[in-house]
């Protein structure tokens, strides 16, 4: 799926993200507490004199935990409140558009210190920003650049637009830094429909030279973007040093490639090259329709299908990804405005499994692949708002030897609108629909758009980043949209197996602890265990719970407990996963696609385990074995679901300890 760019058109900041100001007022039982919020994608990290910067400027903090507005952000904020008044005229309405700041899609900042720009004057380093934006009519994608002489209250674009422009409308994103060794900028950006990284260099921060390519690796099958990089020690060892590529891949989580960098490529170290080199999945079986020699065959009503079949994205339609061979299904026929229907023509049902690839929007019945029987409907699928093609398929069976018919439908002119199909095979065994082979840096949904800052303190020799939490196959209709993760340290660490990145939430996040804390140590049992001193009054709270297995095959505990909701952090023995099931967590009509399991590979290395939790009103992130796999994920329980329950089935488990704290708002919002 596209990224919205209108999501990110204004600086992203409180009030001003798209709808926020009436979620706030609709949805207000479930805003965070202790999170940045609300915001887009983290975009703009930087640090200055004493401070760190969210947002393009808007927001400042000195430990990255408390966030106060800027003087930026309150004109702004001051700005919409301005423009809710009913009774200005249009000329008026222009005015006030003028003094709020614009960019455009996220980005990065940077601190010029020597001026190689040239935009500083009286003798203070500028700020220059870079971010993307679109050039119509084709919406291509192209890098913008502005600079701040008064500490991001204010910024001027660059003569100069865009200074990047490689005719591509998924190129965004950009991560931009100084590199020491080699005394250049360099700029790293997703190419988002190859899917590759491109790496450019430059003197003074206007004119950029490509150097190098890198990709596609990993997980290919989604769409390339927000990529970020940055040198790590490992293990402590400031003589070992690492470059981390990290890549989110919409629609799903987040990637990252460890190797080294000479200022011009980035090479993956050799291990890495071995644990991706995998083949891409793909069903065994025959082939019934592929779409390589067109559709004629097929009756078609109306004209959502007219471009059918398709060889690539339509026009102003974003990339689609992991197509089968070079054509495929596409009903975004006047740009998802348009109507109609495709059926096959009759073949008989000779195996026991009809397996396809599909993708586009979650609609169902409205937008969906379907299997007729005799003229009726008896096996149905729809797309998973993404615009990429995942394998899936149906069982059947009961209907061996009978004749059939696929019939693909886009009722939908509104809202997701298009529907995908390609490769659609009868089989003897289902399709597999697994994550592909990646090295995985978070294994929740919610977990998206991950940027460290770009510079710190003298004294500060961590590496930090933050995430957007929601993702884009229902962003725009979960109760709220624009939440940032808790800060985390990342590092890499080596294990048996190989290096492998880490993060840990930051120390200072210590300092939202209340005075409400309970330590708790040993029990063990089997079965369901509570511990009545552990009751939370909201939740906002912080869980550190450390568990030896005795002989459990599956073990955990469940929060927000209540109302017949739960929340559950489980391990599961056998196969070494660490999931949070949020099936049953609270309200998620807002979309079909927001029940699920999330699971993670957590390897058992002494039957020991550290389950570290973060609880705030509508997100929960859960870090375990201290950073060693983490899953972050959104859920909206009944404010009266307060219950925490521990369980072991097959088995007991040994509670070794459990520390508990409520945490203090930061206040973000208050406005005294």
């Amino acid at each position: 799926m596209r990224k919205k760019i209108f999501l990110t058109l204004l600086i992203l900041t409180t009030t001003t993200f798209l709808g926020i100001s009436q979620l706030i007022k609709d949805y207000s039982k479930w805003n965070p507490s202790y999170h940045f919020y609300p915001s887009g994608d983290p975009t703009g990290l930087f640090y200055y004199d004493g401070l760190y910067y969210n947002n393009w400027g808007s927001a400042a903090s000195k430990d990255f935990v408390h966030w106060k507005f800027t003087e930026q952000e309150k004109r702004t904020m001051r700005s919409i409140e301005l423009l809710r008044q009913e009774n200005l005229t249009e000329n008026e309405r222009d005015s006030i558009r003028k003094t709020m700041v614009r960019l455009g899609g996220s980005g990065s900042i940077v601190v010029d210190w020597n001026n190689t720009s040239g935009l500083g004057k009286d003798g203070q380093p500028p700020l220059i920003s870079f971010w993307h934006n679109e050039l119509h009519p084709l919406r291509t994608q192209v890098i913008g650049l502005a600079y701040s002489n008064d500490l991001a209250t204010t910024w001027t674009r660059y003569e100069k637009y865009p200074i990047l422009d490689i005719n591509s409308r998924e190129f965004r994103d950009p991560k931009v830094f100084w590199h020491e060794p080699s005394q250049k900028w360099v700029m790293v950006i997703g190419w988002a429909e190859i899917p590759k990284i491109l790496f450019f260099i430059s003197d003074n921060l206007i004119d950029w030279e490509l150097q190098s390519e890198f990709g596609p690796w990993g997980a290919t099958n989604g769409v390339w973007e927000c990529a970020d990089f940055f040198p790590l020690s490992v293990d402590d060892n400031s003589e070992n040093i690492k470059w981390v590529l990290v890549i989110s891949v919409q629609p799903f989580k987040g990637q990252y490639f460890i190797g080294n960098f000479d200022g011009k490529r980035f090479v993956m170290d050799e291990h890495f090259v071995q644990q991706l080199s995998v083949e891409k999945y793909k069903p065994n079986g025959l082939v019934l329709f592929d779409f390589e020699n067109g559709i004629d065959d097929w009756k078609m009503e109306g004209e959502a299908f007219l471009q059918s079949p398709a060889s690539q994205a339509l026009y102003r339609q974003g990339a689609v990804m992991a197509k089968e061979g070079n054509f495929f299904i596409n009903s975004f026929h006047k740009e998802t405005s348009s109507k109609g229907k495709i059926t096959s023509p009759n073949f008989i049902i000779e195996k026991n499994y009809i397996n396809f690839k599909t993708g586009g929007g979650y609609a169902p019945e409205k937008e969906a692949i379907n299997l007729l029987v005799d003229g009726k409907v008896v096996r149905t699928e729809t797309g998973r708002n993404a615009n990429n093609l995942q394998w899936t398929g149906w069982d059947v069976t009961e209907f061996r030897g009978k004749n059939a018919q696929i019939e693909v439908v886009d009722n939908l002119s509104d809202g997701p609108g298009y529907i995908y199909l390609d490769h659609v095979m009868m089989c003897d065994e289902p399709a597999i629909n697994e994550m592909e082979k990646a090295f995985w840096f978070d294994y929740g949904p919610d977990f998206f758009a991950v940027r460290a800052w770009n510079n710190y303190a003298h004294n500060e020799t961590r590496t930090i980043w933050t995430a957007w939490m929601s993702s884009w196959r229902y962003a725009g209709d979960e109760p709220v949209r624009g939440v940032q993760s808790i800060p985390r340290e990342i590092k890499l660490k080596t294990f048996p197996e190989g290096i492998r990145l880490i993060q840990k939430p930051i120390d200072e996040l210590k300092s939202l602890r209340s005075s409400k804390n309970i330590s708790v140590k040993g029990n063990i049992f089997e079965g369901i265990w509570k511990h009545k001193k552990i009751n939370p009054s909201k939740n906002c709270y912080e869980l550190i719970v450390e568990i030896e297995n005795v002989d459990a095959k599956e073990f955990g505990f469940n929060i927000c407990v209540g109302n017949g909701e739960k929340t559950t952090i489980g391990y599961n023995v056998n196969d070494q996963y660490l999931y949070v099931d949020r099936r049953q967590s609270g309200y998620d009509s807002f979309s079909g696609l927001f029940p699920e399991i999330n699971k993670g590979f957590l390897k058992n290395r002494d039957n020991h385990f550290k389950f570290h939790i973060f609880v705030d009103n509508c997100s929960v992130e859960v870090f375990g074995n201290d950073g060693e796999t983490v899953i972050s994920t959104k859920i909206y329980p009944d404010t009266n679901s307060l219950g925490i329950d521990f369980f072991s089935n097959n088995g007991k488990i040994n509670i070794e300890s459990i520390n508990f704290y409520e945490l203090n708002s930061i206040n973000l919002h208050n406005k005294k």
